[in-house]
């Protein structure tokens, strides 16, 4: 039994190191305070002083947030492992028994509170400020969990990035949610790319995780049976990614920090 607890109890010392970062550091804390509010605020009230057209401002409003949720879950375990790295920890991280999915989850254990809390805040102010109410909750929660599952699979690609490229990989992995949301067409049909970069962007899950939501607003048709078949390709490529990227990075010393 103990045996199968470890796992658990590793996730949450992952979740819970996240945590006090946020009382340590003001990047993590204003991470999901004034920066997510500041591009949500500038997004919808951009949009309003153009139209009241609520399914615009649906649309506004659903996207930012889905854009955030694929953010939180890419970011948070890479970041944690890059604070352990530039702290000079990494190579005592690294020996316990101690596996990479775990940090993923960890990762995904401090999204979930995180986005929570700035879901509610979207949600309060888009009701406020821009009269923006859910009418699919259902089929609105499925998006986001549609975004989440993309976050993670890209998390586990950039978990093999900074094994290879060490202190160096922070500002590939920070830039990668922002690329990929808008090649994923987060407030816009990727009918609006040229064509090679339409069947680019119609092989991301990210594209049909925003169709997802798109749909409960009319403007989109959501297929999640393609979303799955997106999806999976991508998480059996990360997973076989990183592992080759670790193994790589232990024959190279890469998981050592000199001082």
């Amino acid at each position: 039994m103990p045996e199968l607890r470890a796992p658990f109890r590793r996730v949450y010392a992952h979740a819970y190191h996240i945590a006090l970062g946020m009382r340590r550091d003001a990047f993590r804390l204003l991470d999901v305070t004034l920066w997510p509010l500041v591009l949500f605020l500038s997004m919808g009230l951009f949009a309003q002083s153009f139209t009241r057209d609520p399914r615009v401002i649906g649309l506004v409003v659903l996207g930012a947030l889905g854009w955030r949720v694929i953010y939180h879950f890419q970011m948070e375990a890479v970041q944690l492992y890059m604070d352990n790295y530039w702290n000079g920890m990494i190579e005592h991280v690294m020996i316990t028994p101690l596996k990479w999915w775990e940090f993923i989850l960890g990762g995904a254990v401090s999204a979930v509170g995180k986005i929570l809390f700035i879901a509610l805040s979207f949600l309060f102010l888009g009701r406020v400020l821009f009269g923006f109410t859910v009418t699919a909750p259902l089929r609105t929660m499925g998006g986001f969990l549609a975004c989440a599952a993309c976050g993670l699979v890209l998390a586990i690609f950039s978990m093999g990035v900074a094994f290879l490229k060490r202190g160096d990989a922070f500002a590939f992995i920070f830039a990668f949610p922002d690329v990929i949301a808008v090649l994923s067409g987060v407030f816009y049909p990727v009918t609006v790319f040229p064509r090679p970069v339409q069947a680019f962007a119609q092989g991301l899950p990210t594209t049909h995780a925003f169709n997802l939501l798109k749909a409960t607003l009319g403007q989109s048709q959501g297929q999640p049976w393609l979303f799955l078949a997106t999806l999976l390709p991508w998480l059996a490529a990360g997973v076989l990614f990183t592992q080759w990227a670790l193994a790589k990075a232990r024959r190279e010393g890469k998981l050592v920090k000199m001082k």
